[in-house]
């Protein structure tokens, strides 16, 4: 099932290649070539805040969740489902069977590592306000995680069903930002 952001996103691009004439997609090797006025400095949306860096990471990764934009309804995306354990703790189920494009299968253990990631300060991303309001992640099961709030967080659902991108964790362990901003794995379309 495609998402309403994921069909937005898709239609976003497709129009793009339509109307600029520098985009082309080359048949013979599966790429998709865009232009933009600018040049991405770096892939990964955690370091990058730009328009395009967001438009990318859409299509480079997967959020826990996805927001419907007609509805506005907290829809699965990586998670099958979503509860509040109480006002500072939330549990995901994962959804099984994912892998990222390099074939490292994706669960629980490689939310809570992107989420703890993230949410660290010492990591510097840019937008620190998308994760300063975790406390930390913690994996429950293979397939289950809980994410624990500093304090009440009314906007944390639609941070995770947008700008919190989960990474495959030995891809990221093994690359780290720097890796990531030139050549982003994650589960993306």
């Amino acid at each position: 099932m495609m998402s309403g952001w994921l069909r937005i996103t898709l239609l976003a691009a497709l129009v793009l290649v339509l109307l600029v004439p520098a985009a082309q997609a080359g048949k013979s090797d599966d790429t998709l070539r865009i232009a933009w006025d600018r040049e991405l400095e770096n892939l990964d949306v955690y370091y990058n805040n730009s328009r395009e860096a967001i438009i990318v990471s859409y299509l480079i990764g997967d959020s826990l969740l996805d927001r419907h934009p007609e509805t506005n309804q907290y829809l699965p995306a990586l998670a099958t489902s979503y509860k509040w354990i109480n006002p500072l703790t939330m549990e995901f189920e994962i959804r099984n069977g994912v892998v990222a494009h390099n074939g490292e299968p994706v669960d629980a253990e490689d939310v809570v590592y992107t989420l703890n990631f993230v949410s660290d300060p010492a990591h510097g991303i840019k937008l620190q306000r998308n994760v300063e309001w975790i406390k930390r992640a913690e994996k429950v099961d293979q397939y289950r995680l809980r994410i624990h709030l500093k304090s009440p967080a009314p906007a944390a659902l639609e941070y995770l069903s947008g700008p919190l991108v989960i990474y495959p964790r030995e891809y990221h362990k093994t690359v780290g930002p720097k890796g990531m901003a030139t050549k982003p794995i994650a589960t993306g379309p």
